[in-house]
């Protein structure tokens, strides 16, 4: 039997808090550890970056499609405390440019030297002198200006779950392509905070002032045709999930962002949310 310390309760007489102490049995610890391991797992599984608002604009100038889907996969490798791409959570050293051409796919060297040396000219990426094992050693850092791990208080970011975009990118069956990736990018901007809306105006605090993006917009934003942005609206899914969601007002469509790829608001997203995604038809 193990003693674990307690659970407070109030007397309803007195309004005395006390605490008691309870035991587990060798079946219930067991049990126990085997729930919090998985609780801890989903924890990892939604792991996410921030990705500021305001600045992935900047990017976006800067970048063509490919090259910002292959920015947007590569940012999701950041490590917590300072930012170095690194090969995972679990096997946190610093990636070389082997690694980064691995993640993103890419075979031949001199293509992984153009991108790297693209980032790296435009600022994107930076090489920085970091701890590794306990040794100083330099590693290729993302600039925080536009994507980041930690804490902020900053509301104009997005938080981009990692496994999920890594998944997307992944997905062997799709035969996905970084300009797949490269168009969620050209979408980061517009995220509603509330509502997972794409619009116009992503901070407009008043619900009737929201101004949805049509799929026009979103040609217009993404260089691409009406077939084309449906086309990627329709095939970017995940494990039987959408990474969009179409709003029908009339016969205007406003499209919803799924929340376990972009969300930007503390905390889990809520329940009608997460619905319009998770709930399936027949």
């Amino acid at each position: 039997m193990s003693e674990v310390k307690g659970t407070e309760f109030v007397n309803l007489e007195t309004g005395e808090i006390k605490e008691f102490a309870y035991a587990r049995t060798v079946e219930q610890e067991k049990a126990f550890q085997e729930k919090k391991k998985r609780e801890d797992s989903r924890k990892k599984a939604k792991a996410f970056t921030f990705s500021d608002m305001d600045n992935a604009r900047e990017a976006i100038e800067m970048l063509t499609t490919i090259e910002l889907g292959y920015y947007l996969v590569l940012q999701t490798y950041v490590r917590y405390e300072d930012n170095a791409l690194v090969k995972s959570t679990h096997n946190p050293v610093p990636m070389n440019r082997g690694d980064i051409g691995e993640v993103l796919g890419i075979n031949n060297r001199s293509h992984v030297k153009k991108h790297i040396d693209n980032f790296l000219a435009k600022g994107l990426m930076q090489v920085k002198t970091v701890e590794a094992k306990g040794k100083q050693v330099e590693a290729f850092v993302i600039n925080s200006k536009y994507h980041f791990k930690g804490t902020t208080k900053n509301k104009k970011v997005v938080k981009t779950f990692s496994e999920q975009i890594r998944k997307l990118y992944n997905d062997s069956k799709k035969k996905r392509k970084p300009a797949d990736m490269g168009f969620l990018y050209l979408i980061l901007p517009y995220i509603h905070y509330e509502n997972n809306i794409l619009c116009s105006n992503p901070f407009e605090v008043n619900p009737e002032s929201i101004e949805a993006l049509s799929i026009a917009d979103i040609c217009e934003i993404t260089g691409l045709d009406k077939k084309n942005v449906q086309a990627k609206i329709n095939s970017l899914t995940w494990d039987g999930m959408s990474v969009f969601a179409k709003v029908l007002k009339g016969r205007k469509t406003h499209l919803k962002v799924n929340p376990f790829v972009f969300y930007r608001k503390d905390g889990e997203p809520d329940k009608s949310l997460q619905a319009d995604f998770l709930i399936r038809g027949k």
